[in-house]
């Protein structure tokens, strides 16, 4: 999905991690994607496992993973780099990802994508975040850790990572700078968004559930 920021100063932006040095847990900066760029959903995965493997997850990981999840969809090249990837893409692109956590050792851990919302009709939008926001609740374990990748529409065509949610807003860690969106402003009508500004068209069916295990 494109990036439609373009030409917006990121305020507050960090200097490049330095290669090699290992995520620190308190230091929560995600990678940014270009302004101009379509790249999102690599962003978005690269990002997840920073959050799911804070303690050993490098630099020289992310550089690694974005050859290998880029040589994945080669065919797609050049033009994924400003259309963005597809839902078809972001499959292959988790599946790519799900076979590098299991073989990097370092890692100590392994992931699981699921996409339970893939054949079912959300009728309110209500319903889909109170179901994201238990799923992630019950992955506090020392054991797991959980993400929720989802697709926005209209009018922001944009692939994040949601690490929260509560009873009035959605928590984002996202290669936009995107911190914080109230529930309120998200609907499953692309009539509604299109109609309203400030309102963001929920692609319900382009979710990916992502679980860290340990070992």
């Amino acid at each position: 999905m494109r990036n439609l920021n373009r030409g917006k100063k990121r305020e507050g932006a960090s200097s490049p991690r330095r290669p090699g040095k290992p995520s620190s847990v308190t230091r929560r900066t995600p990678y940014l994607q270009g302004q101009i760029d379509g790249l999102c959903g690599l962003y978005a995965i690269i990002n997840a496992f920073q959050c799911l493997f804070p303690a050993s997850f490098t630099d020289d990981d992310a550089w690694e993973l974005m050859t290998i999840l880029c040589a994945s969809i080669a065919h797609k090249f050049p033009a994924v780099i400003w259309k963005g990837a597809g839902v078809e893409d972001t499959v292959t692109l988790f599946n790519t990802a799900e076979k590098y956590a299991a073989k990097t050792r370092h890692l100590k851990g392994r992931i699981v994508v699921t996409r339970p919302f893939a054949r079912r009709k959300i009728e309110r939008v209500q319903d889909f975040w109170a179901e994201i926001g238990s799923w992630l609740e019950a992955g506090g374990s020392a054991q797991t850790k959980r993400l929720a990748c989802i697709g926005i529409g209209h009018p922001d065509n944009h692939w994040t990572l949601v690490t929260k949610t509560s009873g009035k807003s959605v928590t984002f860690f996202d290669s936009w700078e995107l911190k914080r969106l109230a529930l309120r402003q998200f609907t499953i009508s692309q009539d509604v968004a299109k109609a309203n500004g400030g309102m963001h068209k929920l692609d319900t069916r382009q979710t990916f559930l992502i679980e860290r295990f340990e070992g």
